[in-house]
């Protein structure tokens, strides 16, 4: 079994793979990496709760944008004594190239996304993710091979909605685990207000975005979100019709497969 983890800034999510078939998934807070023992725990409470005995996981592979939690992740290696992963490293085959100046400045979770992306469409590609910052990543087709050609990093909705909330002390809270069926573009009163701009403002960067890549690589492109929030904003966009919540555990996947893991 392979045990693939992508640890992002708000939340880890775990897969485990059996042949190239996802038998579970969960997630956890990424702050609980600030105790590693705590963390293995709840690992090994996890595992044994699914029936799974640690010494059936063969390898781990690692996708992490937390420079805070990579000394928890080599304890997990040590204590596991499971070989780790990690993206991206240069003993690591990757199935797309790269074409920036820097490639060490791409996120490893935007890499992962990457090659998922083209794997799902096998296509041009934008991958939209809604996580604690907007990402945008282009894959492009050149001679049949994948190739990362850069992005786009907006703010997150979340860190929006806070940040106004901090700084206009008399708007209400918005709770994105309840929202409203739909979403009319003039708001009467000040909830609806702040929700037409949650939904409409940034339906309007999305939609923007999307349209000036179009335009600048003279080229169409298959989108796909991903992200705990790509499911609000499905409704609303008309340039987005895949949601793939599973789409760095994909990713991750098909990386472990390019290298012999499973």
């Amino acid at each position: 079994m392979l045990l693939a983890i992508d640890c992002g800034n708000t939340d880890i999510v775990f897969g485990i793979f059996d042949g190239i078939k996802l038998r579970h998934h969960w997630r956890v807070k990424s702050f609980t990496t600030s105790n590693h023992h705590n963390f293995l725990i709840l690992l090994l409470e996890k595992l044994k709760n699914l029936n799974i005995p640690p010494h059936q996981i063969k390898h781990v592979i690692l996708s992490s944008v937390v420079n805070e939690a990579s000394s928890c992740f080599l304890f997990l290696e040590n204590a596991l004594s499971i070989p780790f992963s990690a993206i991206p490293s240069p003993s690591l085959k990757l199935p797309i190239d790269i074409d920036l100046p820097d490639p060490s400045q791409v996120g490893a979770d935007r890499i992962v996304n990457a090659v998922a992306g083209f794997k799902l469409t096998n296509s041009n590609v934008i991958i939209v993710d809604f996580g604690t910052a907007t990402t945008f990543d282009i894959v492009k087709t050149v001679c049949g091979k994948p190739v990362y050609s850069g992005g786009i990093i907006a703010p997150g909705i979340n860190l929006s909605v806070d940040a106004l909330s901090k700084a206009a002390s008399k708007l209400p809270k918005i709770d994105f685990n309840q929202y409203p069926d739909s979403v009319t573009i003039i708001g009467k009163n000040t909830r609806d207000a702040m929700w037409s701009g949650i939904i409409w403002g940034y339906v309007g960067l999305i939609e923007g975005i999307i349209k000036k890549i179009r335009t600048e690589e003279g080229s169409d492109f298959a989108i796909i979100a991903t992200g705990g929030l790509a499911g609000l904003y499905l409704p609303y966009c008309e340039l987005i019709k895949w949601q793939e919540p599973e789409l760095t555990l994909i990713g991750l996947r098909q990386i472990a497969k390019n290298n012999g893991f499973i």
